[in-house]
């Protein structure tokens, strides 16, 4: 019975839908995604699995690897790093460090985030795995165990490589687990700050993403642009108990990026909302045990979470409930018993298990005579 549950749980979660696209897509940039950071639910999709050169958007992938460094305890804000001379020979978007040049991790951090300088991303690779390579083996182990299957990277920061390339699907995967953290979250916000300051070198950093200032949730993240990229973003933001990715590819110039985000966000905002799914515990009756030193077990929900819904379309959801009437022993904790589906008119949008909540172990003959014994003391 058990066996045929499992069969047709596999059904209903093989046809559960994660994509529901918006009534008017955004076809602006040449690859797009708008995923709900905590479900992982897809909202919105445009070649989203196109491999495509993302510029400094490479950064969420430097960064992810220093909060984790950060939350093992092996880096700290206040430590010092030394800059190499290939450090300092980066161009592009600097803060003009010299070989030689003490600075802080936390001011290096700050000058990724804030300015995206390649001069400070490498030093600070440098700094946590000894060179630039040995962190961009690093960095592909890291998309290799986030499954980021269309992602390899040549180096830390962002330049144009052939082999160096990402999709707006696997760079919303490397952006959630960013999220996971808070080390940044002030300087994700942050428009204008400086490094050095106070002295005659005293560098401004300016923050290019214009989102900060003028979208409402807005929480980060990461623009990028290149000859071979175009303009590229990746804007999180969060509205109530809604977390948004948009991620836009390949934009012809600075303002596309920013309209087109604006209308992933828009989008998910103004026409889906979380559901908070809530099957009925009164459902949670005991299911019969043969041969095991109890004669039931009881239940419990498992797998249980949150879904998002177009919004006027959460009204009614029905919870459809399939359990097996009777299990041998021995059962195990957590075993599963059931399952529970939930429907917003015809469609499948969740599912979850019903569990035993305990553990069951069989009768056998040494048991039997335990339990005798016991009722003979007891008596």
């Amino acid at each position: 019975m058990v066996k045929q549950l499992v069969a047709a749980f596999l059904c209903v979660f093989a046809a559960v839908g994660g994509s529901l696209p918006p009534e008017e897509p955004v076809t602006g940039a040449r690859a797009s995604i708008l995923i709900e950071r905590e479900t992982g639910q897809v909202l919105y999709e445009h070649n989203a699995d196109e491999r495509l050169p993302i510029a400094s958007v490479t950064k969420i992938m430097t960064l992810l690897i220093t909060a984790q460094e950060i939350n093992a305890g092996n880096l700290t804000f206040e430590e010092t790093a030394v800059c190499s001379d290939y450090a300092g020979s980066m161009d592009g978007s600097v803060i003009w460090l010299e070989k030689g040049e003490e600075m802080s991790v936390g001011d290096l951090i700050k000058s990724v985030v804030i300015a995206s300088a390649n001069d400070a991303c490498v030093m600070l690779a440098e700094h946590i795995a000894g060179s630039e390579s040995a962190f961009v083996e690093r960095m592909n182990k890291t998309a290799a165990e986030l499954k980021m299957t269309n992602t390899n990277f040549m180096n830390c920061v962002g330049y144009d490589h052939e082999n160096h390339y990402s999709t707006a699907r696997d760079i919303a995967v490397m952006a959630g687990e960013l999220r996971k953290y808070d080390y940044f979250d002030e300087f994700l916000l942050t428009r204008l700050d400086s490094v050095r300051t106070g002295t005659k070198r005293e560098t401004q950093l300016l923050n290019t993403n214009k989102l900060i200032t003028s979208y409402s949730g807005i929480t980060g993240l990461k623009t990028g642009t290149t000859d071979g990229a175009g303009c590229c973003l990746c804007a999180t933001a969060k509205r109530g108990n809604m977390s948004l990715i948009a991620v836009v590819l390949g934009c012809k110039d600075d303002e596309q990026r920013f309209t087109e985000a604006e209308k992933l966000l828009d989008t998910g905002f103004d026409g889906f909302e979380k559901v908070i799914l809530r099957p009925d515990t009164s459902e949670l009756v005991e299911v019969a045990v043969d041969g095991g030193v109890k004669k039931t077990v009881d239940t419990r929900f498992s797998g249980v979470s949150d879904v998002v819904l177009e919004k006027g379309t959460a009204t009614e959801i029905d919870f459809h409930y399939s359990r097996t009437e009777k299990i041998s022993a021995p059962v195990e904790q957590g075993q599963t018993l059931g399952f529970v589906t939930m429907l917003s008119g015809d469609e499948i949008i969740g599912s979850a298990k019903i569990v035993a909540a305990e553990e069951v172990e069989a009768l056998d003959y040494g048991k039997c005579l335990s339990e005798i014994f016991g009722m003979l003391f007891t008596f």
